[in-house]
């Protein structure tokens, strides 16, 4: 069972998602604004937040923005009707670990939800790793890029290590898709390029030219510590 906030200003569709992961088993609280959902979120610390954007009181980018700045890990679903590649590259940016476009199926939420839960409860190498720039305590969840501390989520963190584990050898996408997100092979998403990106700026001084975070041409990535 997860503790998890819906912040969704649609009365009708807010109400089936309550409904939807309650009777799963997991524990809710709608908020209709991001007010609202600060006010839930603030002295709790939930599994995941279904966040939809467009809010009566603001962009549901400013929260996730906002968590990740506070160095919060919460498994954070983007909802919403903006459904381009740029709306979901912006939603990664600033944090966000999925992204699911209106209008969808409730079994596929929920499946997105416990996939999250699922990652939040892997367990971390115990172990400081450096790759480039980046140094990564596994075991107590900091990272520094050039000595300067910054904020990795639960899902990044695992992408690295899941890299790491493998590392000099190629990794495709399809095999990151089922094993980091847990997701279908065949999903049609550049979410693992996404966060390949996002990881890749941490890591390398100059990205048009990766030594350590390396494409391999129509397969997928490879990781090298050299």
């Amino acid at each position: 069972m997860g503790h998890i906030i819906i912040v969704e200003d649609d009365p009708t569709l807010g109400l089936s998602l309550e409904i939807t992961l309650r009777a799963v088993g997991h524990e809710t609280i709608l908020c209709p604004t991001l007010e609202s959902a600060r006010a839930a979120i603030r002295g709790r610390s939930p599994d995941v937040l279904v966040l939809d954007l467009g809010l009566p009181d603001g962009d549901g980018l400013d929260l996730c923005r906002e968590l990740r700045n506070a160095g919060s890990r919460v498994a954070v679903i983007v909802l919403t009707a903006r459904g381009t590649l740029e709306a979901r590259i912006q939603g990664f940016e600033v944090g966000a670990d999925d992204y699911v476009s209106k209008p969808f199926e409730l079994p596929e939420l929920v499946a997105r939800v416990e996939a999250r839960m699922r990652r939040q409860r892997w367990s971390a190498p115990a172990a400081v790793v450096t790759v480039g720039r980046l140094e990564v305590d596994f075991e107590l969840r900091l990272a520094t890029v050039d000595g300067e501390a910054v904020t990795l989520t639960d899902l990044e963190l695992r992408l690295l290590s899941y890299l790491y584990e493998r590392a000099g050898y190629p990794v495709s996408r399809e095999t990151l898709l089922r094993d980091v997100w847990d997701l279908d092979p065949s999903t049609r998403t550049r979410t693992v390029d996404v966060f390949v990106g996002r990881l890749r700026r941490l890591i390398e001084r100059d990205t048009k030219r990766p030594k350590h975070l390396q494409n391999v041409r129509g397969h997928g990535y490879r990781l090298s510590l050299e």
